[in-house]
C-alpha cells in the first residue's frame, strides 16, 4: 500500500514535466509545416513549366517589341526623310525659285521700274494719239490752205487783168492794188513730214509695250530657269538620300536578323525545357512520395505515442507498455530516416541556396553570376561568353557587356540599344550622321554653283536702243513750229483788201472796171469766210495742239529719263547682287532640306537612347525565375529540412527518454501490482487483483493515501 501511494504521486510529477516540454500541438505544427513545405515544393515544380514557357515568350515578346521599336524609330523617319527631300527638290521653283525672283524684285525695285515704264506707255499711248490728231489737223489745214491757195491764185490773175484793161485816167487807182503779199503764209508740210513725230507716234507705243513685255516675261521665267539650271543636280541629291535610305534598311535588317535568331534559339531552349521539366516533374513525384510518406511515418509514430498516453490514463497499463515499446522503435527507426532526408534535403536545399540563389539575388552586384557568363566563361568552351554562345552563328555580331550591367541596368528600365551596346552592331550616330555623307555635301555644294541670274537682263540692248530711241524722237523742237503757225494765215489782210476793192471800185471812171472790182470784192470777202476763216480756225486748234503737246513732252522726258536710270540701276543691282541674294535664299533651301534630317537624326538619337526597347521586362522574367527557383522552390525545402530538424531534436532529446521512462514506469507498475495480488489472495478470496484501492478499506492510523491518479 505504502508503494502504491508512493508511485501514482511520482509518476504524475514525472508525466506533467514531461508534457510540458513536449506540447502535442509543437510536434503537431512541425509535421504540419514539413506537409505544407512539401506540397509548396510540389507546387512549384508543377507551375515550372508555365513559368518557364511564359518567360521564353514573354522574351520573345520582347525581343520583337524592342527590335520594331528600334526599327520604327529608324526606318520609317528615314523614308520621310527621303518623302520630304524629293517633294522639296521637285517644288524647287516654288521654294528657291519664287524667292530668288521676290528678293531681287524687291531689292532691286525692278517691279516698281517696269510698273513706271507702263505709266510711260501710258502717256506714249496719248502723246500718240496727240500726235496723230495733231497730223489730222495739219493734214485738214494743208488741203484747207491748197484750195485757198487756188482760189487766191485765181483772183490775183483776175486783178491782174483787170489792171492791164484799166483805163488810162483810171491806171493810178488799179495800180494801187498790190497783189505781192496776197498768198498763203503758213507751210504746214514741216510739221507733217517731221520725221520724230512719225517714229514717236508709231515707236512709243507698240514697241515699248512689247519690250516691256518680254522683260516682264524674262523676269517671271526666273523661277522655271532655275528649275532647269539645277535638275541634275537636284537629281543627283535625291539618288544621295535614296543611297542613304537604303543602307539604312540594310542595317536595319541585322536587328531583325538577330531576333529571328534569338527568337528561334527561344523557342528550341523552351522545347528542351519542357523536356527536362518533364523529367523533372518524374523526379519530384518521387521526392514528394517520398517525403510525405515520411511525413505520414512521422504522424504516424506521433500517433503511437499519443495513444500511448491515452492508454496508460485508464487501466491498459499493458498496452501503453507496447504503445510505447512499439513507439520508441519506430522513434528510432524513423529517426534515422528523418536525418537521412533531413540531411539530403539539406545538402540538396543548401547546395542551392549558395550555388544559385545566392548568385541570383546577388543583388546589385551579381559578381559570382557575371564570372560565370562574362568572357572566358568557365561553362562555356573557347573562352566565350554568354553572348559570344548566343550570337556565335551570325557573321559580324558581336555584344560585350557585362551581365550585371545588363541586369542593373534593366532593373532602371533603361533602353535595350544603352543597355547592350548596339551601337557596336548598328550605331545609329554614325547612321544618322548627315554632315559625314560626303555625297551629299558635294552634291549640295553643286548646287550652290549651279545656279546663275546673270541670265536675268530686265533691260536687253534692244530694250536700251528702244529707250534711248524713244528719249532721242522725243526731243521735238515743237515751240519753232508753234511760233510758226503763229503768225497770219494770208500775207495781206483779207478784209481790208476787200475794203481797197470797194474803194478803188467807188472811185474808178470806168463802170466795167468798177464792176469787176465789186465781183472781185465780193469774191474776196467769200474767199475769207470760206476758206481763210477755217484756216485760222485750224491754226488756231494747231496752235493749241502744239502747246498742249509741248507741255506734256517735259515730264514725259523726264519720267523716261528717270526710269531708264532705274532700269539701268536695277540692272546693275542685279549683275553686281543678283548672285548675293540667290546664294542667300539657297542656303536657306539647302537648311530646309538639312533641317529633315537633322529632325531624323534627332529623332532616332532619342528614341534609341532614352525610349525604345525598355528592358525592365528582360528583368521582370528575370526576378519571376529566380523567384520560383529560390522563394517557391528552395524555400520550401529549407522549411521542410528545418522543421524536419526541429522534429528530429525533439524527439532524440524529449520524446524517445520520455516513451524510455514512461516504459520502465509502467513496468515496474505492473510488477507492483503483481505482487500486491499475490499477498491479498488469501485474505479476501474472489477480490480482483486488479480492484482498485479504496478509502473505506483503509485500515492503518493517520491520514488515509491520496486517492490513485492513472492520467496523465
Amino acid at each position: 500500500m505504502t508503494v502504491l501511494a508512493i508511485f501514482p504521486s511520482a509518476k504524475t510529477v514525472l508525466m506533467q514535466s514531461s508534457i510540458d516540454r513536449t506540447d502535442p500541438s509543437t510536434i503537431s505544427g512541425l509535421i504540419s509545416g514539413m506537409v505544407l513545405s512539401n506540397e509548396q515544393s510540389r507546387i512549384a515544380i508543377s507551375e515550372s513549366r508555365n513559368v518557364f514557357s511564359c518567360a521564353c515568350a514573354d522574351v520573345a515578346a520582347w525581343l520583337s517589341s524592342a527590335a520594331q521599336e528600334l526599327h520604327h524609330s529608324l526606318v520609317p523617319p528615314v523614308d520621310m526623310v527621303y518623302y520630304a527631300y524629293s517633294e522639296d527638290l521637285r517644288d524647287v521653283e516654288r521654294l528657291l525659285g519664287e524667292p530668288i525672283q521676290q528678293a531681287i524684285a524687291s531689292e532691286s525695285g525692278i517691279d516698281l521700274v517696269l510698273d513706271s515704264l507702263a505709266d510711260i506707255i501710258t502717256e506714249s499711248e496719248d502723246l500718240s494719239t496727240k500726235v496723230s490728231a495733231l497730223r489730222d489737223i495739219c493734214v485738214k489745214a494743208g488741203l484747207l490752205a491748197n484750195s485757198a491757195s487756188e482760189r487766191i491764185m485765181d483772183l490775183i490773175q483776175q486783178l491782174d487783168n483787170l489792171k492791164k484793161h484799166c483805163i488810162e485816167k483810171d491806171a493810178p487807182l488799179c495800180d494801187t492794188l498790190n497783189t505781192n503779199s496776197l498768198h498763203i503764209t503758213m507751210k504746214l508740210d514741216s510739221i507733217v513730214q517731221e520725221q520724230q513725230l512719225l517714229e514717236l507716234k508709231s515707236l512709243g507705243v507698240i514697241n515699248l509695250t512689247q519690250a516691256i513685255s518680254v522683260a516682264r516675261k524674262d523676269f517671271r521665267t526666273l523661277p522655271s530657269a532655275i528649275s532647269t539650271q539645277t535638275e541634275r543636280v537636284r537629281a543627283d541629291i535625291l539618288r544621295d538620300i535614296e543611297n542613304r535610305r537604303q543602307i539604312v534598311h540594310n542595317s536595319a535588317r541585322i536587328l531583325n536578323d538577330i531576333v529571328r535568331h534569338l527568337t528561334s534559339g527561344l523557342h528550341s531552349l523552351a522545347r528542351h525545357l519542357d523536356i527536362g521539366l518533364d523529367r523533372l516533374n518524374k523526379y519530384e513525384l518521387w521526392r514528394w512520395v517520398i517525403m510525405l510518406t515520411c511525413n505520414i511515418a512521422f504522424g504516424f509514430v506521433m500517433l503511437l505515442i499519443l495513444l500511448a498516453i491515452f492508454c496508460g490514463c485508464g487501466n491498459a497499463k499493458i498496452h501503453a507498455k507496447r504503445t510505447l515499446q512499439v513507439s520508441s522503435f519506430c522513434i528510432c527507426f524513423v529517426s534515422i530516416i528523418l536525418w537521412s532526408m533531413v540531411s539530403a534535403v539539406f545538402l540538396i536545399s543548401g547546395h542551392a541556396e549558395v550555388f544559385a540563389c545566392q548568385i541570383l539575388w546577388d543583388s546589385p552586384q551579381y559578381n559570382t553570376l557575371s564570372s560565370l557568363l562574362n568572357r572566358p566563361s568557365p561553362l562555356l568552351t573557347d573562352n566565350m561568353g554568354i553572348f559570344d554562345a548566343l550570337f556565335q552563328d551570325l557573321d559580324n555580331v558581336t555584344i560585350e557587356v557585362s551581365v550585371k550591367d545588363v541586369l542593373r541596368e534593366c532593373e532602371k528600365n533603361e533602353p535595350a540599344y544603352v543597355v547592350f551596346q548596339l551601337e557596336k552592331i548598328l550605331d545609329v550616330n554614325k547612321e544618322t550622321s548627315y554632315f559625314e555623307w560626303d555625297e551629299l555635301q558635294d552634291d549640295l555644294k553643286r548646287l550652290s554653283a549651279s545656279i546663275d541670274v546673270g541670265f536675268l537682263k530686265t533691260i536687253s540692248d534692244n530694250f536700251n536702243k528702244l529707250l534711248n530711241r524713244i528719249l532721242v524722237i522725243s526731243d521735238v523742237n515743237l515751240t519753232k513750229y508753234r511760233m510758226e503757225y503763229n503768225g497770219p494765215v494770208v500775207g495781206k489782210d483779207l478784209p481790208s483788201f476787200v475794203d481797197q476793192l470797194e474803194n478803188v471800185a467807188i472811185q474808178v471812171t470806168d463802170l466795167n472796171t468798177a464792176g469787176r472790182l465789186e465781183t472781185l470784192a465780193t469774191r474776196t470777202q467769200r474767199l475769207h469766210l470760206s476758206n481763210i476763216k477755217p484756216l485760222e480756225h485750224l491754226r488756231t486748234e494747231l496752235v493749241f495742239k502744239l502747246t498742249e503737246l509741248e507741255l506734256q513732252m517735259m515730264p514725259f522726258r523726264r519720267k523716261l529719263n528717270i526710269s531708264l536710270s532705274h532700269i539701268h540701276t536695277a540692272q546693275f543691282y542685279i549683275d553686281n547682287q543678283g548672285d548675293v541674294i540667290a546664294q542667300k535664299k539657297l542656303s536657306t533651301f539647302i537648311t530646309r532640306l538639312l533641317s529633315h534630317t537633322a529632325g531624323w537624326r534627332t529623332h532616332v538619337l532619342d528614341a534609341a537612347g532614352q525610349h525604345a526597347g525598355r528592358c525592365r521586362p528582360l528583368y521582370d522574367v528575370f526576378a519571376a525565375v529566380r523567384s520560383l527557383v529560390c522563394t517557391r522552390y528552395v524555400s520550401s525545402l529549407h522549411g521542410w529540412w528545418f522543421c524536419g530538424f526541429l522534429l528530429g531534436f525533439i524527439w532524440c532529446a524529449v520524446l524517445t527518454p520520455l516513451c524510455v521512462k514512461l516504459w520502465r514506469t509502467y513496468t515496474k507498475k505492473l510488477r507492483a501490482l503483481d505482487t500486491l495480488t499475490l499477498t491479498h489472495l488469501g485474505q479476501e478470496p474472489g477480490t480482483p487483483a486488479t480492484a482498485p484501492c479504496d478509502d473505506s478499506g483503509w485500515n492503518t492510523p493517520g491520514p488515509p493515501p491520496p486517492p490513485r491518479n492513472d492520467s496523465w
